[in-house]
């Protein structure tokens, strides 16, 4: 090997360890200012409502749901190590009189892979558990099983969904206790369907709902007037870590039998991990709601919707304009940062009842770092005036520019090309100095 080309092998390797060593200034000072970033979550005013913390263990918990059902509250959750698929994960079911005291009766997992979103519905007076299939460390489900229970003490053996072994159900729900409906996407996720089922075992599909890319968790809810109104986490291309400026919500509508489906998408948040629920107001008015997933920054950088750098939020929205074009409308964040959202909810008397993961509430993470630590579930029982009371005065959806972020990593930035002017100098100064010795 000459002489010129050590030159060039030990220039390049140089250059790789300066560059290795810059990202991990920039990821280094990104991190600790979410660290210690306060928590800007805006809550509405309006809103009349308890908290307190169901689960902490130290590990990271998510995908939460909720029911109701034969006089005891259940609440099931994924206890994980991480946001991203592991072996160790398995789903905690727990039951109660009370939400404030709820036992583990069951836990559920699939031996040597991965399981996540667990969904409860109640059919033919049994309380089904629909949940996703995972292989690998990436979250990318293959495929639905379930459990069901017809005393909420005894389960039945695991079994995959008959005829739709590469579908991914969300939440089934019914308008008249005979059909049950349940929204799929397909693995990989380009398509989705609706089907039905009389008995939560066979299910035959009932219509095509859309294609594209990255189409996932489609949450159904009926509206008075029987149509079928569903909300679709929209990627619109594949996801990538910086997310996507085209992201957004697809909401669709439907008149029976669900056959012919009249969509859009709305930019105002990318709806991931969506619980849909209805209102009655004191005129006997229906109103209808979401829980999801809120992004208040945005950029066409770093953080379009679904960014990994970006905050997220666990937020409160109201479905505006069925008549016409679906929209949804911002109406205030719950205590919730960085890795946050999928929630279950029970509308009983004049409560809410809303379950809900989030990293620590305190402080403002980045989802990259919200995904890596532990994060807790937390419960809110909210009263519905209140709610109606603060969607009739929604707080205007505070979508900015990551200033922080960028002053952050300019100032890492300036650090690194400072350091790597003075090393130059050195270098050039003892050059020098070697060449006025010889």
């Amino acid at each position: 090997m000459n002489k010129k080309l050590k030159i060039w092998i030990k220039r390049i390797l140089k250059g790789i360890l300066v560059g290795f060593i810059s990202l991990l200034i920039i990821l280094g000072s990104l991190s600790l200012w979410w660290v210690i970033r306060p928590n800007t979550a805006r809550i509405n005013s309006h809103l009349d409502f308890t908290k307190w913390t169901a689960v902490s263990n130290g590990r990271h918990n998510a995908n939460t749901d909720l029911i109701l059902w034969k006089g005891h509250y259940y609440f099931i959750y994924a206890n994980q190590p991480g946001n991203q698929g592991s072996d160790t994960t398995f789903l905690s079911l727990n039951r109660g009189k009370n939400l404030h005291n709820l036992r583990e009766i069951l836990t559920l997992n699939v031996p040597g892979e991965d399981i996540r979103d667990p969904k409860f519905a109640i059919i033919q007076d049994k309380l089904f558990v629909f949940y996703l299939k995972n292989k690998g460390f990436i979250a990318d489900p293959y495929g639905t099983a379930y459990v069901y229970t017809t005393d909420g003490k005894k389960f039945s053996d695991p079994e995959d969904v008959k005829g739709f072994d590469d579908w991914l159900f969300w939440r089934p729900k019914t308008l008249d206790n005979i059909t049950w409906y349940c929204t799929a996407s397909s693995a990989p996720q380009t398509k989705c369907i609706l089907l039905k089922s009389t008995d939560g075992f066979n299910w035959e599909k009932v219509s095509s709902i859309a294609e594209g890319t990255g189409l996932a968790e489609i949450e159904l809810l009926f509206l008075s007037d029987k149509r079928m109104l569903i909300s679709i986490r929209d990627e619109v291309d594949h996801d990538t870590v910086l997310g996507r400026t085209t992201a957004g919500t697809g909401l669709g509508i439907s008149k029976p039998p669900y056959k012919e489906w009249k969509g859009t998408v709305d930019a105002l948040t990318k709806l991931d991990g969506p619980v849909l629920f209805k209102i009655t107001d004191s005129s006997n008015n229906s109103r209808y709601f979401a829980v999801g997933r809120f992004q208040p920054d945005r950029d066409i950088f770093f953080t379009a919707s679904g960014s990994v750098f970006s905050r997220k939020r666990t937020s409160l929205f109201e479905f505006i304009n069925l008549d016409k074009s679906p929209e949804l409308r911002y109406i205030s964040d719950l205590p919730s940062s960085g890795d946050t959202a999928y929630g279950g909810v029970i509308v009983e008397g004049n409560h809410v009842y809303i379950s809900y993961y989030s990293s620590p509430p305190d402080r403002d993470y980045g989802w990259l770092m919200g995904m890596l630590l532990p994060s807790d579930i937390f419960m809110i029982d909210l009263s519905i005036s209140s709610l109606l009371k603060a969607a009739d005065h929604p707080l205007e959806p505070a979508i900015t520019l990551p200033w922080d972020n960028y002053i952050v990593v300019s100032l890492a930035v300036a650090v690194i090309i400072i350091g790597i002017y003075l090393r130059i100098r050195k270098i050039k100064r003892r050059e020098e100095s070697e060449e006025n010795t010889q």
